[in-house]
């Protein structure tokens, strides 16, 4: 390949890492992103047909047009990113088809880091960081062979046959250049990459939380209307991981591939006859113990009871009026990681719960979030619930017995099913198992907007987990037993490469709880297990795509959300005591014997050998580089056994023991005319063998003086180096 096709293609494959970047960030319309990697392919190699003034004049005048109608976008829709972007994008593929001088690589070059800084914003997920280490290759070495082409321009600016000629060759970068090219910068990204890990993240990254777009989605706002579960069943995308922390998660011991994991939400208690909706009640932030820990009721079971289990949720930024905080039911306690230095943030994270029992959360926006929840997971046995009261509170019978006018077919359906329960357990176990055996669990079923849920029991007895919540809170409502809806998760997967489970949107569940005296709200679920079995269909591909989220989780964990609260977290991980981990692991005087111990005992000498290692392969990869760099300035360019190479050798000889050195960055002509000026009496014979050699190694076919008349040339420059007729070398 010669020079040219091989810079043009380094600068194409700069430019099309930065395009897809943008491209799977997904804010981008996919046939403009197309268009523009079409012009990048196809641009740099038609130049030939665009290098006149024409072609110039319009990119100018549609850039100015483009520009133009980018600002009016802009500021039409106040989206200023979005349309910069935009425009850089045109910018970069107009350019990327009028390549003829150093100059305009290095504006596509401008363009393409634009193109990254950008998508550093609009896409910080795991294939930025995919992408990114191709691009500094290649854009490493795209700069370089520009700085070649530039000093080719500067060197032949009056000889353009030479120039071109030059830009043909295929020695003129070797093979040996570019593989220590690659290797070097391959090798300061790995170092950029530990000194990011290693350098104290106090800057913006410790005092604003990064942030990312919040995953959209139904279920989770102050209103629901009957049907937002279903638009999300199908969705595979990740919203929430949960790691249990003191044994296996529930469900472990049934089949694969799903492990029912129950993440409770938000509570709603209002229906209309379409939509449930809650009122936006006062929040109470939580009481924190003396471990840190948000405690749910200061007066009830904590953290530390007995038969309480702790799980740690990593909560992705879900869209909503508030913040909703998901854990297994029922909650008594949440904390955030171990964090001194949460004082000097300028948003705090914060817990709060309404009177509900429904706990929200509070701090920046658009971040994700990472907590410890604790929670009992034995519920009051069914003997417990048939002998409780049905004395219930004021605020439950006003705020759980509503229902709005309903279908006589409802509330006679409601006594029906009901007909033989001697309590309110037994009721609500009859209308649970009423629709779990008589309805069909579907996602495209249709109930209209009149009345849906009069529908879906009296005649379409299809639908999703809302219709089969919702019709159970309103049966037994109609008997006058408390009830509400419930919205969360139910389901998940077990990843096995990255240690948890994942909870997708497609897990998005309603179900029911219901209120019995002296035990508060107890889970009924009435909609039928196939709902499970329809989410378990598992594709070939399964394990790569859960290799994939657990390396995407470890990107926005450990670099997206890299700070100096997470420096400190793998310090004090390293640092800890072995047998000593969890959310609650403290430190004791032992563990200070025991560090000091680990450190007297580490193995010192294998960690100074590995850096020693490290070290010598730095080293060798500096001396490989100077050597081929030597190797090309001790056998300059050109065939040895030429007659003008050989004259030129013997000029460069003759020049050194005048103490005339030709310096790396120094072309042939400016090395010529500088020994001719060294030697005043043969200027017009180093000029002749200058010119022969440019023309020896740069236009073979152009007539050049025959060898007699080099030798002459030499003879001269010898006798005037001889005879001590020199000037002042410069």
């Amino acid at each position: 390949m010669s020079f040219d096709a091989l810079h043009r293609t380094a600068t194409a494959a700069t430019l099309l890492a930065g395009l897809a970047i943008l491209a799977l960030s997904g804010e981008f319309p996919a046939w403009v992103l197309a268009l523009s990697g079409l012009a990048v392919v196809t641009g740099p190699w038609v130049r030939p047909a665009l290098d006149n003034r024409f072609a110039n004049r319009a990119m100018t005048v549609g850039a100015v047009s483009a520009g133009i109608g980018a600002v009016s976008l802009a500021f039409s829709t106040t989206n200023y990113l979005y349309y910069t972007i935009l425009y850089a994008i045109f910018l970069a593929s107009a350019r990327s088809m009028m390549l003829h001088r150093a100059a305009d690589f290095m504006q596509v070059h401008a363009l393409s880091f634009l193109h990254v800084v950008s998508g550093a914003v609009v896409n910080p997920g795991l294939s930025f960081g995919v992408v990114l280490f191709p691009y500094v290759v290649f854009l490493t070495l795209s700069l370089l062979l520009t700085n070649v082409r530039r000093g080719i321009e500067e060197d032949v600016r009056e000889w353009s046959d030479v120039g071109r000629a030059w830009l043909g060759r295929r020695d003129l970068v070797p093979g040996g250049f570019l593989v220590t090219t690659v290797g070097l910068t391959t090798l300061i990204f790995v170092l950029s990459v530990v000194f990011f890990f290693v350098f104290p993240r106090v800057g913006l990254g410790f005092f604003a939380t990064q942030a990312r777009p919040g995953v959209a989605m139904s279920g989770f706002s102050d209103t629901v209307t009957l049907g937002d579960f279903g638009n999300i069943v199908a969705d595979p995308e990740v919203v929430a991981r949960v790691r249990f922390l003191d044994g296996p998660s529930p469900g472990a011991g049934r089949a694969p591939p799903v492990v029912p994991v129950r993440l409770r939400g938000q509570s709603l208690d209002h229906y209309d006859g379409r939509a449930w909706s809650r009122d936006k009640k006062r929040l109470w932030e939580l009481r924190v113990d003396l471990e840190g820990r948000h405690v749910m009721d200061p007066g009830g079971p904590g953290p530390d009871s007995e038969g309480v289990r702790a799980a740690e949720i990593y909560l992705e930024p879900i869209g909503g009026s508030r913040r909703v905080v998901f854990s297994p039911p029922v909650a008594v306690a949440f904390r955030r990681p171990p964090d001194t230095l949460q004082a000097l943030r300028p948003e705090k994270w914060r817990f709060g719960r309404d009177a509900a029992g429904d706990v929200f959360l509070s701090g920046p926006p658009n971040t994700s979030i990472q907590y410890t929840a604790y929670w009992i997971p034995e519920e009051p046995s069914p003997e417990a619930l048939r002998a409780a009261q049905s004395d219930d509170p004021e605020w439950v019978r006003r705020r759980y017995l509503q229902v709005p006018d309903l279908d006589p077919g409802v509330v006679a359906l409601a006594r029906r099913v009901a007909s033989g329960a001697a309590n309110r357990h037994d009721a609500a176990a009859a209308v649970e198992r009423f629709l779990r055996d008589g309805y069909e669990y579907a996602l495209d079923s249709v109930h209209g907007d009149a009345d849906p849920l009069a529908d879906f029991l009296l005649r379409n007895r299809q639908g999703h987990c809302e219709y089969f919540a919702s019709a159970m809170v309103i049966l037994l409502r109609t008997l006058g037993i408390p009830a509400r809806i419930v919205n969360g998760f139910y389901g998940g997967e077990v990843n096995e490469v990255g240690g948890y489970t994942a909870i997708r949107k497609e897990d998005a569940h309603s179900w029911v709880e219901v209120f019995f005296p002296g035990h508060g709200f107890v889970t009924f679920d009435p909609t039928p297990p196939v709902a499970l079995e329809m989410r378990s269909g598992r594709p070939w591909w399964h394990r790569a795509s859960a290799a994939v989220d657990a390396v995407r989780l470890w990107w926005y964990r450990w670099v997206v959300e890299y700070n100096l609260e997470k420096q400190l977290d793998v310090v004090v991980a390293l640092l800890r005591p072995s047998g000593r981990a969890g959310p609650d692991a403290g430190w004791t005087w032992q563990d200070v014997r025991d560090l000091k111990r680990r450190l007297k005992d580490a193995p010192w000498g294998q960690w100074i050998a590995v850096a020693a290692g490290g070290l010598a392969v730095l080293a060798g990869a500096v001396l490989l580089a100077r050597r081929l760099r030597g190797r090309r300035r001790r056998t300059g360019l050109g065939d040895p056994s030429d007659p003008a190479v050989r004259a030129w050798l013997r000029l460069k000889k003759v020049a050194r023991r005048l103490g005339v050195e030709r310096a790396p960055a120094e072309t042939p002509l400016e090395f010529g005319r500088r020994v001719g000026e060294a030697l005043p009496a043969a200027a017009r014979a180093v000029e002749t063998l200058t010119w022969a050699y440019l023309r020896a190694v740069f236009a073979p076919g152009h007539p050049r003086p025959p060898a007699d008349d080099l030798a002459s040339a030499l003879e001269v420059i010898d006798r005037a180096a001889r005879s001590g007729r020199t000037s002042p070398a410069r």
